[in-house]
Order: structure tokens, then C-alpha cells, then sequence
């Protein structure tokens, strides 16, 4: 009876270790598989992000992550599926902020984007660079402000399109400053930089990635970064933080939102399972590869910042008339 009692309480012991290795085990959201959606098409850094993150997740807790790209009207009809999403916590949105603080107060959408979608963490940050062309004769940020000031609508800056970050960040920015430069929109950065390079603009506001050979080949000059730490590559490039103007933060924060009405508890799972992911030596590695910066905050602090970006961003819209057509 002894050894059968000892034997029993083995069993019992190891089924509450077994039980608890399970639990350990589970995957971070109720469903075996979770959903990314990227509201662009296949091959960004969207993808990159995800397809990294999904590795760690698969890794770390058996989850199969789906990337699933609805690319349309300047993110929002991915972000839209997003938004009518069950709130479960298995279907989330990946994508820059600009879908949610940019584009809906340019264009009505379908969806509100302070009501129908939670924040739940900043992954990435891809920074914006103020860079200028050999046909500008400045070398430093405040040489740039001061000829700007003495050529009143003679500078003109070519970003990677209508509505993106770089466009709205030069309209604040000349406002902020009290400067008038002008933008030249094209479609995407990389045209931009091709022009830049050719000498028919003066400035390049694109993501720092793309120019980052031209710059070590010197044919162009960093000015500042419009990002919230100075650039490996570039130690000598302030911040607009650094030149006092921290208003003007304006660059890719890629990021992950979720359906609003997702439970409590699942969405503070989901946070600190992603905070874990985030520093994953994995993922800290493909950030350095990709010349991203970490994420600018998780939850409640990240939440904050996308009303603030919305509320500025508004406000920049209106009161610099901008349009898209």
C-alpha cells in the first residue's frame, strides 16, 4: 500500500510538472495560428519584421504565424480588415503608423482609427534622413535653415510620395522653423534618390536604408535624422531632437495594432510575450542587418504616442492646406 501511495504521489508529481510544462509551452494568443496582416505588397519590411517575428513565436511557443498582405489606398484596406477582425487576439495589423495618424485625416475612411483599433506595441523603427544633393552648397543643418531663409521657395526636397511621413514631417518642419521649401513627390524613394543624384532637387527626405551607399561614396550629405537616436553609419548626425526640434519625429514606426475589444488579458499577454520577442537576439540582429532601430514603446506608453502623432498630424494637415489627390 506504501509503494502504491509513493507511487501515486509520483504520478501526481509528474502530471503537475508535465501540466505546467504544457502551460509553459502554449502559444502566446488563443489560436494555434496567428495572422499578420500587412497592408502592402509582398517583399517589404513589413515582411521582414513578421516573417522574424513569427519565427521567434513558432520557436519559442509552437505558433504558426501567417503573413497576409492586403496592399490598397495608402494601407487603409488592409488596415480596414484589421478593424473588423474577430477581437481574439489571433488576427493583428503590421504596418507603419501612417495608416492610422496620417492617412484618415488626409482622406475619410471607413474606419476610425482611435476607436476601431488598440496599439499594442512599436517594433521597429525605420528612420527618415534630411539629406543634401551636390546642388546644394550646405554642409550642416543650420547652413541649410539659414540659406532657406535667404532663398524663400528656391529649396526644393524630393520625398518618396503624397502623404507619407517625409511629406508631412517638411511641412511641419518649415512651419516649426519658419521656412518655405519645397516638396517634389514622387513615387517611392528610390526614384526620389535617383533624381537626387541627378541634380534635379536640392534635398532627399527618404527612409536612410535606401541611400546609405550614396552616402558612403559622398555623394550625399546627411543633415540630420528625423528618428529618435543618431544612426550607426552616421555618429555625426544629429537628430532633430538634438537640433531642438523634437517635434519633428517623423519616420517608419512600424507596428503592430490589434482589433479593439480584444480582452484584457489577452492583449497584456500579447504585450509581454512581444516584448520578449523584441529582445530576442534573433530579432535584435536582423534590425542591425536591416538598418532599423528598436521600437519606440509597448503598450499604454505606445498607445500615447500614436493619439499624440494623430492629434499633431491633424493639426500639420490643416493648417499647411495639405491635400491628396
Amino acid at each position: 500500500m506504501a509503494a502504491l501511495s509513493k507511487f501515486t504521489r509520483s504520478v501526481a508529481m509528474m502530471a503537475v510538472a508535465a501540466m505546467a510544462m504544457a502551460a509553459h509551452a502554449q502559444p502566446a494568443w488563443p489560436g494555434k495560428t496567428l495572422t499578420l496582416v500587412v497592408p502592402y505588397t509582398a517583399g517589404g519590411t513589413n515582411d521582414t519584421l513578421g516573417r522574424t517575428l513569427g519565427d521567434i513565436f513558432r520557436q519559442a511557443y509552437g505558433t504558426a504565424t501567417i503573413i497576409e498582405n492586403k496592399p490598397g489606398a495608402g494601407g487603409s484596406v488592409g488596415t480596414e480588415a484589421v478593424a473588423r477582425a474577430k477581437p481574439d487576439g489571433t488576427t493583428l495589423l503590421l504596418a507603419s503608423t501612417s495608416p492610422l495618424t496620417i492617412f484618415p485625416n488626409l482622406v475619410k475612411t471607413s474606419y476610425d482609427p482611435m476607436k476601431d483599433l488598440v496599439p499594442v506595441a512599436s517594433v521597429a523603427v525605420g528612420p527618415v534622413g534630411i539629406l543634401a544633393t551636390k546642388a546644394l552648397p550646405v554642409s550642416t543643418f543650420a547652413e541649410l535653415v539659414d540659406y532657406a531663409k535667404q532663398h524663400p521657395g528656391k529649396v526644393t526636397f524630393g520625398i518618396p510620395g503624397l502623404g507619407s511621413v517625409a511629406h508631412i514631417g517638411m511641412a511641419a518642419l518649415n512651419k516649426q522653423v519658419g521656412i518655405e521649401m519645397l516638396q517634389v513627390p514622387y513615387r517611392g524613394g528610390s526614384q526620389a534618390v535617383s533624381d537626387g543624384l541627378g541634380g534635379q532637387v536640392d534635398l532627399l527626405v527618404v527612409n536612410t536604408d535606401i541611400v546609405l551607399p550614396h552616402v558612403a561614396a559622398g555623394t550625399l550629405k546627411p543633415l540630420a535624422v528625423m528618428a529618435p537616436q543618431r544612426l550607426a553609419p552616421w555618429p555625426d548626425v544629429p537628430t532633430m531632437a538634438e537640433l531642438k526640434l523634437p517635434n519633428i519625429r517623423y519616420f517608419s514606426n512600424f507596428s503592430l495594432f490589434a482589433p479593439a475589444g480584444v480582452p484584457p488579458e489577452v492583449l497584456k499577454t500579447m504585450r509581454d510575450e512581444i516584448a520578449k520577442a523584441l529582445a530576442n537576439p534573433q530579432y535584435q540582429q536582423m534590425l542591425e542587418k536591416n538598418s532599423m532601430q528598436p521600437g519606440t514603446g509597448i503598450g499604454e506608453d505606445f498607445a500615447k504616442q500614436v493619439r499624440t502623432d494623430y492629434e499633431n498630424n491633424q493639426r500639420i494637415i490643416r493648417e499647411s492646406k495639405i491635400q491628396v489627390q
